[in-house]
């Protein structure tokens, strides 16, 4: 699946979507810290702040799904560039309204849900992008995929701690309009930088019938939704790969989101454990991205994934049987974290692979919003193991979760195709 590029081949595209990817990604942890701090200084209610980051994430998985087949008709580089224009106008807005006085929790949502609203198409285009581009610097694929994912890993874990800074020093609403700024300028590298590509054939629009139009394009659209999702069921691989990452996903919320959360407080008794945990962690993954990206192109796929879900499963279980020291817990933690990092390209490059590009947007869009689906689901059913069952045993049983997951997986025949 690739969108034709111009016969020259270089490698400046590869760079300039990285780079775009590296400062949004900056932008957007920084925000996870803004966000919260700025409505609880707005409006002095936690709950508040809770249900604002609650309706900016179910309505970025829902628009997902439904802003898929914009994906398909703009082409990767138009909606990568319009989705961070669009997200960076929407948060570049809250600063300015709040400084004028207008800014109510009404339109705080609305700009919210706005400038989260294309990011998961925005990630399909991005990634849709990746065929050509690492086609054009005479690039595995793999490597593509996993440069992509190792820069935005390097991102949040730099942007996280600077958002803290940023906030505590500039204030939030400053870290907002840095977070907007950094949509543009990502948006201007992809503009400028990468390729437009050739054109490709596609079907003539039917005709309608006067005083008809209107709904029969919101008829066409939405049949366009159904085609991708008919596609997603449709072909075996991208089904197995949609169902074992969903699961994959509700996991790994209920172990991060919650189980190590609880773990610190009760085995560790100490919130900078958590915090040095996570750290562990993402440094663990940015070593796995990178040594991926590296030879990850010299091993099948279905082995990586198999074998990064398994690796996971004992590492947690590891967790739940050994002493309780935050040593040995930050590097389990670690290896965690590089035995995981494969997943994510492998699951990339499959779509990529699989997937034609006039549909790969749509298709990839709904597999991203049954993923993000899932999250709550991990969490909330892990809160209520490690409350009924005790963090040890909850751990425990995460990891049998991850094994079947994984059994599952070994005995698909559908990933055989990997």
């Amino acid at each position: 699946m690739t969108e034709a590029l111009p016969a020259v081949s270089r490698p400046w595209g590869m760079r300039a979507l990285l780079g775009a990817v590296l400062i949004s990604s900056v932008g957007e942890a920084m925000v996870i810290v803004a966000v919260p701090w700025f409505v609880l200084e707005a409006t002095g209610s936690a709950a508040r702040t809770g249900v604002l980051l609650a309706v900016g994430a179910v309505s970025s998985g829902l628009a997902g799904l439904l802003a898929g087949p914009l994906v398909d008709r703009w082409g990767f580089k138009r909606m990568a560039v319009t989705a961070w224009v669009f997200g960076g106008a929407a948060a570049a807005c809250i600063p300015v309204l709040h400084h004028l006085g207008r800014l109510d929790f009404a339109t705080l949502i609305a700009l919210t849900v706005a400038a989260s609203v294309l990011d998961v198409p925005g990630v399909a285009a991005v990634t849709g992008l990746v065929p050509g581009l690492a086609g054009a610097a005479r690039m595995p694929l793999e490597r593509g995929n996993a440069l992509l994912g190792g820069v935005h890993q390097a991102a949040q874990l730099a942007g996280v701690p600077l958002g803290g800074l940023a906030t505590a020093t500039l204030g939030a609403d400053t870290v907002l309009a840095l977070d907007a700024l950094g949509c543009l300028l990502a948006a201007f590298l992809i503009l400028v930088g990468v390729p437009s590509p050739g054109p490709t054939p596609s079907a003539p629009a039917a005709e309608a019938p006067a005083g008809r139009e209107p709904s029969l394009a919101v008829r066409a659209y939405l049949d366009e939704i159904r085609v991708g999702l008919r596609l997603l069921w449709r072909e075996r691989l991208v089904r197995a790969l949609a169902c074992s990452g969903a699961a994959f996903n509700a996991l790994d919320s209920g172990l991060a989101g919650v189980l190590l959360a609880v773990y610190a407080h009760r085995e560790l008794g100490s919130a900078a454990g958590l915090g040095v945990m996570l750290t562990a962690f993402s440094v663990g993954v940015l070593v796995g991205t990178g040594a991926y990206a590296v030879v990850g192109h010299r091993f099948g796929r279905r082995p990586a994934y198999l074998a990064s879900g398994a690796g996971v499963g004992l590492l947690v279980a590891g967790l739940a049987v050994v002493s309780p020291s935050l040593p040995t817990a930050a590097v389990l933690l670690g290896l965690l974290g590089v035995v995981a990092a494969p997943v994510g390209p492998v699951r990339t490059t499959a779509f990529q692979r699989e997937l034609r590009a006039e549909t790969y947007g749509r298709v990839v869009s709904a597999v991203d919003t049954i993923g993000t689906a899932a999250v709550p689901l991990g969490a909330a059913a892990t809160a209520v193991a490690a409350e009924s069952l005790g963090v040890r045993p909850a751990l425990a049983a995460l990891a049998v979760a991850y094994l079947a997951v994984v059994t599952a997986c070994w005995r698909s025949s559908a990933l055989r195709t990997l």
